[in-house]
């Protein structure tokens, strides 16, 4: 898999680790001008790394996300590089574009191309590995997720959500925000209402053309939250089994902690979902439990 995008890298820096801290200052493929990302890699790069990346929650930075995920304790020992890109400001807010017709498009112009775009230059300037490429993210971020992996299914192998939403979830809305006049995606009306159907349609719609296999998904949920209501999870879950043609199989409890109820699909490989009781929004970061799924 080979990408034209040209980027400009910052001097490295060393971190706490031997892993090293550096920026992708500027690439090609960014319509929406995405400003600098922070890039952590290895000391040392053996082979071809995993590329993830990861996406901060409304009114965030990739800075304060990097912070939020225990990830960057697991660059050296996994190979890996992570991406931390910043959004643009929406309303005053920073806060990732999962609404406009032009982010909900393969190739449309909008800020799921320019991130898909980081990632291909992120392949292409550190020899990555195209079958090993993953994004997570928290509440916006978790939104914009579960976009790419509908709008990119042919660049990335998994996808995970913290207190998201389906993707196109937001479509027909002003913006994507808390501070958005239709507040019917986060707040549960359309999770309520929605066939699976529907939202696999949406799903589709998102890269028409595309006929292959989606990322795998991973979904987490708290029962508690406010901000994003706990019917998304059994919404994106409708989404995506439809999609990949998975029917549920079991509930796994106190899996990976206390609290935590597992909702796999098929041999739960590919989908499974997080119900965690009491939680609210954005609920702990499970690195170790992630990674595996991916198969890290």
């Amino acid at each position: 898999m080979r990408y034209s995008g040209l980027a400009v890298l910052t001097a490295l820096t060393l971190t706490g680790s031997s892993s090293k801290t550096s920026s992708i200052a500027t690439w090609e493929e960014n319509p929406t001008s995405l400003g600098s990302s922070i890039v952590m890699t290895p000391d040392t790069i053996s082979g071809k790394p995993s590329i993830i990346l990861g996406l901060h929650p409304c009114g965030g930075t990739g800075q304060m996300y990097r912070s939020m995920t225990s990830l960057p304790s697991y660059v050296d020992k996994l190979n890996l590089v992570l991406l931390f890109p910043t959004s643009k400001s929406q309303g005053g807010m920073n806060c990732w574009d999962a609404h406009s017709a032009k982010s909900l498009k393969h190739d449309g112009g909008g800020d799921s191309q320019s991130l898909a775009g980081l990632v291909k230059t992120a392949l292409e300037t550190y020899n990555g590995d195209p079958n090993k490429v993953f994004v997570v993210g928290g509440s916006s971020g978790a939104m914009e997720a579960n976009v790419l992996a509908a709008t990119y299914p042919d660049l990335f192998k998994g996808a995970a959500s913290w207190s998201g939403v389906p993707a196109a979830c937001w479509a027909g809305s002003p913006m994507s925000t808390p501070m958005s006049s239709d507040l019917s995606c986060p707040l549960g009306q359309k999770a309520s209402t929605y066939t699976a159907q529907q939202w696999a349609d949406l799903a589709r719609s998102c890269d028409p053309g595309y006929n292959g296999t989606y990322p795998k998904m991973m979904v987490v949920h708290g029962t508690a939250d406010t901000a994003v209501t706990v019917n998304n999870l059994g919404a994106q879950l409708a989404q995506w089994s439809k999609v990949m043609g998975l029917e549920f199989s079991r509930n796994v409890s106190n899996t990976p902690v206390a609290g935590w109820k597992r909702i796999e699909y098929g041999d739960g490989t590919l989908l499974r979902g997080y119900e965690v009781a009491g939680g609210g929004h954005i609920p702990a970061f499970q690195a170790d439990e992630l990674l595996k799924f991916w198969g890290l």
